[in-house]
């Protein structure tokens, strides 16, 4: 017989961190190469001091470990991290959702350059004019 979920908050979650939603645009880049040779990007979907989540397109085996960066699409500031791939499932975009643990937990203050609370005023109008915004399909 199978036991429901527990609706226990402290038990029904065993993340170690929340979760944050990024700014829009943070990517995460890794020291490895996808096909042609192109450096291997992913689209940060979720961040936590622990972790992160991302959709990627050609993405790495989980139990992987690599050095990569967290840095803004645009340009700017990184974060070098080291990562160990945990997860992968395909998504509806063709894309995969790739789930990964940072070998060092991260500083609360260096997540802040990434989080919604710091994206100018032009951007977070652009963010919340696109409640629905899905990222384009494969093909």
């Amino acid at each position: 017989m199978l036991t429901p979920p527990s609706t226990d908050p402290a038990t029904s979650d065993r993340r170690s961190a929340p979760r944050l939603q990024p700014a829009f645009r943070t990517i995460c880049r890794l020291d490895r190469h996808g096909p042609a040779g192109m450096p291997c990007i992913g689209l940060v979907w979720n961040l936590s001091e622990t972790g992160l989540s991302m959709l990627m397109a050609d993405p790495p085996s989980p139990g992987a470990e690599f050095s990569a960066e967290l840095l803004p699409e645009e340009g700017g500031n990184g974060l070098p991290v080291n990562l160990r791939i945990v997860h992968v499932r395909p998504s509806s975009t063709g894309d995969y959702i790739l789930g990964a643990r940072f070998e060092n937990r991260l500083q609360p203050e260096a997540l802040q350059m990434f989080l919604t609370s710091n994206v100018s005023d032009s951007s977070r109008e652009e963010i919340e004019g696109s409640p629905n915004w899905m990222p384009p399909k494969k093909g």
